[in-house]
């Protein structure tokens, strides 16, 4: 037994041997994430990113690398090289833990293996050394794999040497089967190079990359500040003085997008208000214009901008159509107000009386008799009118207040011959409802005469 563990106790010897210092890769201090955007920038970010909607969001790195100044940022996702990010990550954090802790675990890793093969030695149940056998390759495999597989090719060799004492373990056993391994080892993944600590000037060029990529002018003026901060060394005058005229543009950038926007929206409100509609056809290309001269800084502010500019344009349409449709019916609802105006008019000089029934006032019957029959006449010469469509609902309402007055009228005759006050309250309550579908009907039409509101 002792000489069939004796191969792997030897390897595992060499490899913890010949493993001081080689995993003692790379400067710690160089290990930025980087960030790749679609066009080919890597922006140095400290630590690493998160998505967030549809949005990364990452603390860029500015300046001396000693000590960066760093700036929270954010980027569409679909500008983003998101497969290449996260490998660039899964790189710098196996480099970081190779430099700083991989050896230390390591040893840990393959003395608890050392340990194993010892134990493996003193167990003489066949069967329970093939279980503590698999149980350490299992081990083996995972520590790789959860450590960024570390020395990867070292943990191959002892896992091949493994599989050769389980087979024969699973033999002493007297076990007739056996399991296949797809792999005896861990997978050693491609991964990209980690690129040198970028140096000021490199720094402070690819902050001023990284503000036009960001689409939030906030984050850009901070970004543009942080490397015009950072950019105190001799080499770097001429970008400081670069960075100083674009942050004075960005800043009054802001300013005079909000003044266009709200000259422009103001225009557009008073023609979707006027439906002026020709006043739109050129305001597509005075946006471009100035925003062109502006330097294309807010494109989401133009889009904003556009959409409203669209938004109103509906507006200016909607109105036309309504003022085209109230000229087409104007001259048909001025007629329509002279071919009633006899009928309404005679209906105001019996308007004392309907009031005087409303009230449940005394006055004379022959007064009553004489408003009944020029009710009569009234409503025969009020059915005569053919009203135009637009106003076919305001006419029905002016028959129904001439049917409800004559109905009080005649309630108020019954009342006076039969003594009831069921038909008097009757008749009230008509005279009182005539006098208001009489009142609200002339004020809509009166409405209906002048240009419709904007809206």
């Amino acid at each position: 037994m002792r000489r069939r563990f004796a191969p792997l106790a030897a390897l595992l010897t060499a490899l913890v041997a010949t493993g001081v210092g080689a995993g003692a890769q790379g400067d710690p201090a160089s290990t930025l994430f980087r960030v790749f955007l679609r066009d080919g920038q890597a922006l140095p970010s400290y630590g690493d990113f998160a998505v967030v909607a549809d949005r990364l969001v990452f603390t860029l790195a500015v300046g001396d690398a000693a000590s960066p100044r760093l700036q929270l940022m954010s980027v569409p996702v679909a500008n983003v090289d998101l497969d290449r990010t996260a490998k660039y990550s899964r790189s710098v954090r196996a480099t970081h833990y190779a430099a700083t802790r991989g050896e230390a675990d390591y040893a840990a890793m393959t003395g608890e293996v050392s340990s194993a093969i010892e134990q493996l030695q003193r167990i003489d149940d066949p069967k329970r050394r093939l279980a503590v056998a698999e149980e350490a390759k299992r081990r083996l495999l995972a520590w790789s794999a959860e450590n960024f597989s570390y020395r990867a090719k070292d943990i191959q060799q002892l896992a091949g040497l493994f599989d050769e004492v389980i087979a024969e373990l699973r033999a002493a056993a007297g076990l007739s089967s056996f399991a296949l391994e797809l792999s005896t080892g861990p997978v050693v993944p491609e991964l990209p190079p980690v690129l040198a600590t970028p140096s000021l000037k490199e720094s402070v060029e690819l902050a001023l990359g990284a503000a036009k990529a960001t689409d939030l002018p906030e984050e850009r003026l901070a970004i543009l500040r942080a490397a015009f901060d950072a950019a105190t060394s001799p080499e770097v005058l001429e970008l400081r003085t670069a960075i100083g005229r674009e942050i004075l543009a960005e800043s009054t950038a802001t300013a005079a997008y909000a003044e266009f926007a709200q000259s422009i929206l103001a225009r557009a409100e008073r023609a979707a208000a006027a439906g002026n509609v020709q006043v739109f056809s050129g305001m597509a290309l005075e946006i471009g214009r100035h925003d062109e001269a502006l330097g294309r800084r807010r494109p989401d502010v133009v889009r904003d901008l556009k959409e409203q500019i669209s938004a109103l344009l509906e507006r200016a349409v909607a109105r036309r159509l309504d003022l085209d449709r109230f000229a087409l019916a104007r001259e048909r609802m001025v007629q329509y107000e002279l071919d009633v105006r006899p009928a309404l008019a005679g209906l105001d000089g019996l308007r004392p009386i309907v009031e005087h029934i409303r009230d449940q006032k005394a006055f004379g019957f022959e007064r009553l008799e004489i408003a009944i029959r020029r009710l009569a006449r009234l409503a025969e010469q009020l059915q005569q009118v053919e009203p135009p469509e637009d106003v076919a609902d305001l006419h029905a309402t002016f028959v129904s207040a001439f049917h409800m007055a004559a109905h009080a009228c005649d309630q108020r005759r019954l009342a006076v011959i039969t003594a009831k006050e069921s038909h008097d309250r009757e008749a009230s309550a008509a005279a009182a409802g005539s006098l208001l579908l009489l009142s609200d009907a002339r004020r809509e039409l009166l409405t209906r005469m002048f240009p419709p509101r904007a809206k």
